[in-house]
């Protein structure tokens, strides 16, 4: 029989039946008990998870302990260099913060020590600029405690110098007023014995005796007045050429050329020439004597010849200004013998200098003879 007769039979048997139900609506059996077997294990997994919760230390190892002991290591470390810079510590018993909060606190804190480091890097950089003019004030007034030092001992060595010329001149010119007047009284002895032979003779033998005297202390006179060793010294048509010369130095070579060929039109004065002395001497060379005398002969008979004496830059300021000095009075001396009637010489000196040869030293071992002729 097939099925499509075999349904109605059944009908037949039980007709208060109700329907049977799709065969597709009953879940099969395997996963009814897959469904069981996943329960089963997620209650398993949560008893474990309770289980460790109330002794989480119990099942840690040997490792797990060791990196939580380096952890709150660290942690305390960083509390306390937080605390030594006045900032609150990030981990503690009492208060967790989450990590958003910790994040923000760090950020804070990083801006602050930039601000710090900001405004202790512009303490330092006021620190070393304040370092740096107190040095170069104290560098300034090292020089001019050196310059000031300088200048008082040339001002005792030139004021040492004016007493002594000055007590040899006023005697000098003692000695000389007191010639004149004998010569005088002399004179009148003379005539009164101009009648007797013998002392006629006697009182002009002493005249002439006194006459050389009276020579020889206007020479000394001369000696004395030859070195103008200040500016209040110097013969009145010297002073501002020496003045001038005094300001070109440091002058570049152009200003300074410009300024000689000026002088003889402005001021009358024509340098004649430089002679050379060697290092540390004043010695004239024997063959600049007769140069020397030659500038007497050349010179008009109311020329005033004034020398300037110059040292190099070696060696010791006091030293040089001393040897400048004396190689200017050494070569006035000459010029002082040979000079005519009516002439005068006068040396000065300027001190060690660069303007003739900063290079070559030697070539600032000079004298400079200027002559100077008077415009009335």
């Amino acid at each position: 029989m097939s099925e499509e007769q075999a349904a109605p039979t059944d009908e037949k048997q039980n007709p208060a039946a109700p329907p049977a139900a799709p065969s597709s609506a009953s879940p099969p059996t395997s996963v009814i008990l897959l469904g069981f077997a996943a329960v089963a294990l997620l209650g398993v997994l949560i008893a474990i998870s309770m289980g460790g919760s109330r002794d989480p230390s119990g099942g840690d190892d040997e490792g797990v302990r060791e990196l939580k002991a380096r952890i709150q290591l660290q942690q305390q470390n960083l509390n306390a260099e937080r605390a030594r810079l006045g900032l609150s510590p990030l981990y503690g018993d009492e208060t967790i913060e989450s990590a958003e909060a910790v994040a923000a606190r760090i950020t804070d804190d990083a801006a602050t020590l930039v601000a710090l480091s900001k405004g202790v890097q512009k303490i330092i950089i006021d620190k070393d600029a304040e370092i740096a003019a107190r040095t170069k004030e104290t560098t300034e007034a090292v020089k001019l405690q050196n310059i000031l030092r300088d200048e008082l001992a040339q001002v005792k060595k030139e004021l040492n110098r004016a007493l002594i010329d000055g007590s040899d001149a006023s005697t000098l010119r003692s000695q000389l007023e007191a010639a004149n007047q004998r010569l005088v009284s002399l004179g009148e002895e003379v005539r009164r014995l101009n009648e007797e032979a013998a002392g006629g003779r006697i009182a002009i033998n002493e005249k002439a005796a006194l006459e050389a005297r009276i020579r020889e202390l206007e020479a000394q006179l001369s000696q004395a007045s030859l070195f103008a060793g200040t500016e209040a010294e110097l013969f009145k048509e010297a002073v501002e050429l020496f003045r001038s010369l005094r300001e070109l130095e440091n002058k570049p070579d152009s200003e300074i050329a410009r300024a000689y060929s000026q002088y003889g039109a402005n001021l009358g004065a024509t340098v004649l020439d430089k002679l050379d002395f060697e290092t540390g001497s004043s010695e004239v060379h024997a063959g600049d004597l007769e140069k020397i005398r030659s500038f007497v002969e050349q010179a008009p008979g109311n020329a005033l010849l004034f020398v300037i004496g110059y040292a190099s830059e070696t060696g010791d300021v006091d030293h040089n200004r001393a040897l400048s000095s004396d190689r200017a009075t050494a070569v006035a001396r000459v010029l002082d013998a040979a000079k005519k009637p009516g002439q005068r010489v006068q040396a000065a000196y300027m001190g060690q200098t660069d303007r003739f040869g900063s290079r070559f030293p030697e070539r600032n071992q000079i004298c400079e003879v200027w002559q100077i002729v008077p415009k009335d």
